[in-house]
C-alpha cells in the first residue's frame, strides 16, 4: 500500500516525545511491507537525525513554519508582496505538497498524526483514504489542562488551543474515513458519537524491549517521576508530589527519597530544590531505562489523562510498581491492587506508596501483576496489524464511494 504520513514533527529514533517515538516506531514496523511517504512540519533537524528516516520513506518533505520571532519578521517582510500569505505559508505551501506527492506518488492513503493534522482533511483528493490518529480525546483531556492554568496570559493562549484542537476532532469525525485511538475509553467516547465501526483502538509503543529490568538495580526507598517538564500537566504533577505526597511518605518513611526526571524543570523549581537532600530534580535523562531500573515505586500521577499514558506501561513494562490516578489509569485500565495502585488525593496516594515500601510481598504483587497486564493487552504488532486493517478500511470506504 502507499502510505502518506502527514505529521505536525519529524519522526527519529532521538526524538523525545512519546509521540513521536510512536510514529517512528509505526514507520520503522510498516516500511518493510508498504510504501511510506512523509510529510511533517520541520524543526530544525540534523542531517544524522534523519538519516533513519530518510531509510524508511520513498520521499520525505519537510516544512518549516517560522518557530522564533526574527523568523517570523522574516516572513512578514516577505508577505507584504503577497498580503494573503501573510501567517500561512506554513499551512499553503502544506496543502500544496499534499496534492502534489498525492498525484505524484499515486497515494492510496493518508495518515495524519495528532488531531491538528486533521486541518488538511479537505485537500486530500477524494480517491485517497484518510485516516486520522487521535492521540487525546481533546473535548476530554483540554478543558481538564485549562483548569491547571492561572488566571492570566497562558490561559488565555491555552483556552484559544483548545477550542481549536476540539474543532478539528470534530473536523475528523465528521470528514475522516476512520480513526485510530489509543484506549478502550476513547473508543467508547468516540462510538456515543460516529459509527464504531469508523473507530480502532491500537495501543502506544512502549518500549517493551526493556523488559523486565534487574532487580539489583532498585535504590530501596526511591520513588521515580518522570515527564517533559514543559507541559503543564507534567510541572502540576511534579509539584503535586513534591508539596502534598512527598512530605507525607518521609513522615513515616524517613529514608525515601524523590527524583523528578524529564527535560525543561523550570529554573525556579531547580533553585528552590537545589538544597533538599531527599528531592532531586534530574531534568533531561537520555537512558529512561535506567530510571526505571533504579526506581522503588514509579509515582506517576496524572492530572488529566488522556489516551494512554506511556510512561506509566513503561514503568508496568520495566517490573516496577506503579502509583497513579484515577485519570492515569483511565486508559489504560489496569486492575487496582492488582497491577497498579491508585490514589484520589495526597492521603491516598502517600498511603499506597507506603504500603509498597513496607510491604515487599504486596510490592511484588503489584510489579508482576502490571507487567504481566500490559504484556498481555499491549502488543505492539497487534498495533501494527491495527493500524494496517485501518488503512485498508478507508481505502475500501473510498472506493465504495466512488
Amino acid at each position: 500500500m502507499r502510505l502518506l504520513f502527514i505529521s505536525p514533527f519529524v519522526p527519529h529514533p532521538e526524538i523525545l516525545h512519546a509521540g513521536g517515538q510512536l510514529l517512528y516506531h509505526l514507520m520503522h514496523d510498516l516500511a518493510p511491507h508498504h510504501e511510506l511517504h512523509l510529510l511533517a512540519y520541520g524543526r530544525g533537524e540534523s542531517a544524522e537525525q534523519l538519516v533513519a528516516i530518510r531509510g524508511l520513506c520513498a520521499s520525505i518533505t519537510i516544512i518549516t513554519p517560522a518557530y522564533t520571532w526574527r523568523q517570523k519578521l522574516g516572513e512578514a517582510r516577505r508577505g507584504w508582496r503577497h498580503p494573503h500569505k501573510l501567517g500561512r505559508r506554513t499551512h499553503l505551501e502544506m496543502r500544496d505538497a499534499i496534492r502534489h506527492i498525492c498525484e505524484s506518488a499515486q497515494i492510496e492513503v493518508a495518515h495524519l498524526a495528532w488531531t491538528e493534522m486533521a486541518r488538511y482533511l479537505d485537500v486530500i483528493p477524494a480517491q485517497v483514504g484518510t485516516v486520522v490518529h487521535l492521540h487525546d480525546i481533546e473535548a476530554v483531556v483540554r478543558p481538564r489542562e485549562l483548569n491547571l492554568y492561572p488566571f492570566g496570559l497562558a490561559k488565555f493562549q491555552a483556552m484559544r488551543r483548545t477550542h481549536k484542537l476540539i474543532r478539528l476532532e470534530q473536523l475528523a469525525m465528521q470528514q475522516a474515513d476512520h480513526l485510530v485511538v489509543c484506549s478502550e475509553t476513547d473508543r467508547a467516547w468516540l462510538s456515543d458519537r460516529i459509527d464504531a465501526r469508523r473507530v480502532s483502538v491500537a495501543p502506544v509503543w512502549s518500549e517493551s524491549e526493556w523488559n523486565p529490568l534487574p532487580m539489583e538495580k532498585i535504590v530501596l526507598g526511591r520513588l521515580v517521576f518522570f515527564g517533559a517538564m514543559d507541559r503543564i500537566a507534567n510541572g502540576a504533577a511534579a509539584e503535586f508530589l513534591i508539596q502534598e505526597v512527598f512530605p507525607l511518605v518521609i513522615a513515616e518513611h524517613p529514608s525515601a527519597t524523590l527524583r523528578i526526571a524529564g527535560a525543561n524543570p523550570s529554573p525556579k523549581l531547580v533553585r528552590r530544590m537545589a538544597d533538599h537532600p531527599q528531592i532531586t530534580i534530574a531534568g533531561y535523562v537520555s537512558n529512561i531505562a535506567a530510571e526505571w531500573a533504579a526506581a522503588d515505586v514509579a509515582v506517576l500521577p496524572s492530572l488529566i489523562g488522556g489516551g494512554q499514558v506511556t510512561k506509566i506501561v513503561q514503568a508496568m513494562t520495566a517490573r516496577r510498581p506503579v502509583v497513579t490516578t484515577p485519570f492515569g489509569n483511565e486508559g489504560i485500565g489496569a486492575p487496582v491492587g492488582i497491577a497498579v495502585e491508585l490514589g484520589r488525593d495526597a492521603e491516598d496516594f502517600s498511603a499506597a506508596v507506603l504500603r509498597l515500601l513496607r510491604d515487599r510481598l504486596y510490592w511484588d504483587t503489584i510489579a508482576s501483576g502490571g507487567y504481566e497486564f500490559v504484556r498481555h493487552q499491549f502488543d505492539w504488532q497487534t498495533s501494527i496489524h491495527t493500524f494496517e486493517a485501518a488503512y485498508r478500511a478507508a481505502l475500501a470506504t473510498q472506493r465504495e464511494s466512488t
